[in-house]
């Protein structure tokens, strides 16, 4: 039997146990026993206030057997747990749906949890349990149908993994953060100031721009500074850059019969060197801090250039980076800081309302995110409960067949809640795909935070709203379908004992007029 979570592999097996525990107290203090009690004394007490006798007394009687017969068939059914629908810890299963970061994540089960639930909590649980026939097949049939209809509903490419990894990626390594924070000082700042004073508005310059941006050269692997002679092919780091060996034909200032212990690279060299490059540094960061974070570049977006796949994974782990590796007053997102400059250039942006709208997309995010990784559980725990107090439910409801089609609905409408979570993400990758046809452009939003803030904020607060309402909606819509249900079937179950109440009115009657009768006489 399948389950939709890593914890339902426990809290099922779980709920169950609870179950038989409380229908064992039930059993031992004689309650279950009361609801036959109660069936006998309405079925005497019904006829008797309305002064029946006679023959009436058999046809009450056999609305008494009809009621007591149900009854132990709900019993037999849905109350006392069955040695023949054992529920055994080597048949749960869940198979986690693929992902960018695991396309074939193995198969969980009790046995091998793929999780720390089993081990370090929810362990200790049974091997087997017996479980109701009625309630078993409702699970089953539940699990089946949910997992028909996710393999029918179409895939999708997983573009919230990518965004969730993206915000992993940082720079974790101190040594990387000094680097970086010298390459910033020494080839940046200078690059964008001479940018800045020159315009220069050559055609090779615009056919960069057209390429990778109008903002290429607000982030310090600029192509435009790489590939423009007068920037990074000139300027040269001032001090020693560990890793960069001694070059005599560049490193001039040395005495070669003394050389220094590094060389002074090229701002050019520095940053593209495959081997001990700034950005092949930073792209490997990028790849410990967020479990392979270029090769989920390459998935999303297979079709772009390998130049700007580099670019955008070397760009969003200096975005992610705190703000203190650098020692310069221009820090964040490799623009300004939090000084008169930072200021100056918010109002000249709209800033203020930017900045708003920066926070609650960020907030709404990791709300988000925490969000879809606590629903799963909810679940779970929700069905533990189900199952743990079922036992009163079918006690308490005098064994009506209601109760059973009701609690049956209870269950798979919880457990649809899964169906309902997929149909959702299905919904936001391709809300995402659609706002973001072109792929790059997605890629680039987490290396420029403020450039699509609005946009973002408008698909976290869709998604949002179906994991959460699609529940809500399908659980009041199934409320509505069990109160008719339920109805219906004590309408029906009324019909079978109308007769004999019929026929207790009608000899009701005869007996009255047959005494009146005789006191006359």
């Amino acid at each position: 039997m399948s389950v939709d979570s890593y914890l339902e592999l426990f809290t099922t097996l779980f709920g169950w146990s609870f179950y038989n525990v409380l229908w064992d107290v039930l059993v031992g203090t004689g309650i279950v026993y009361l609801p036959f009690l109660g069936i006998l004394i309405d079925n005497w007490r019904e006829p008797a206030q309305g002064g029946e006798f006679g023959t009436v007394t058999g046809l009450s009687l056999r609305r008494m057997e009809l009621e007591i017969f149900i009854a132990l068939l709900v019993v037999v059914l849905a109350g006392q747990p069955a040695a023949l629908t054992p529920l055994n810890a080597g048949t749960l299963s869940y198979t986690p749906p693929p992902t960018l970061v695991n396309p074939a994540p193995p198969v969980a089960t009790v046995a091998a949890s793929q999780s720390t639930y089993g081990t370090s909590g929810f362990n200790g649980s049974p091997a087997t349990v017996n479980v109701p026939a009625w309630w078993y097949a409702v699970m089953a049939i539940s699990s089946g149908f949910n997992h028909a209809v996710v393999e029918g509903l179409p895939t999708s490419s997983d573009m919230r993994t990518y965004e969730q990894q993206a915000r992993l990626a940082t720079i974790a390594d101190p040594r990387l953060r000094q680097e970086s924070s010298d390459f910033f000082s020494e080839c940046f700042i200078p690059a964008r100031s001479k940018y800045q004073a020159d315009r220069p508005a050559t055609a090779a310059v615009n056919a960069l721009l057209t390429t990778y941006g109008q903002d290429d050269p607000d982030w310090m692997g600029s192509h435009i500074y790489r590939n423009t002679s007068g920037y990074y092919d000139t300027l040269r780091s001032t001090k020693q850059i560990p890793g960069w060996a001694y070059a005599p034909a560049r490193d001039t200032e040395y005495d070669p019969a003394t050389p220094p212990t590094w060389g002074k690279p090229y701002c050019k060299q520095w940053w593209e060197d495959g081997a001990i490059g700034l950005r092949q540094k930073l792209i490997d960061e990028g790849d410990a801090t967020s479990a392979g974070f270029s090769g989920l570049v390459v998935a999303v977006a297979p079709a772009l250039a390998g130049e700007k796949q580099k670019d955008a994974v070397a760009r969003t782990v200096l975005n992610n980076a705190p703000p203190v590796w650098s020692n310069n007053e221009l820090v964040t997102s490799n623009s300004t800081g939090g000084g008169w400059l930072n200021t100056a250039q918010n109002i000249a942006k709209g800033g203020l309302a930017a900045g708003g709208i920066l926070t609650a997309s960020a907030l709404f995010s990791v709300t988000m995110t925490a969000m879809l990784q606590a629903l799963p559980m909810i679940q779970a725990i929700l069905l533990l409960g189900i199952y743990a107090l079922l036992p009163l439910v079918v006690v308490l409801s005098r064994y009506s067949l209601s109760m059973m089609v009701i609690g049956a609905m209870a269950i798979f409408t919880v457990k649809f809640w899964s169906v309902l979570w997929y149909l959702a993400m299905w919904v936001d990758q391709n809300l995402i795909l659609s706002m973001y046809p072109d792929v790059n452009s997605f890629l680039q939003i987490f290396a420029n935070p403020g450039e699509h803030d609005t946009k973002r904020m408008l698909l976290n607060m869709i998604t949002t709203s179906l994991y959460l309402g699609l529940p809500l909606l399908w659980s009041g819509m199934m409320s509505w379908v069990g109160v008719q249900v339920g109805r219906s079937i004590n309408s029906v179950q009324g019909e079978f004992t109308r007769p004999a109440q019929d026929a207790g009115r009608q000899g009701g009657n005869v007996g009255k007029a047959a005494v009146s009768k005789g006191a006359r006489r």
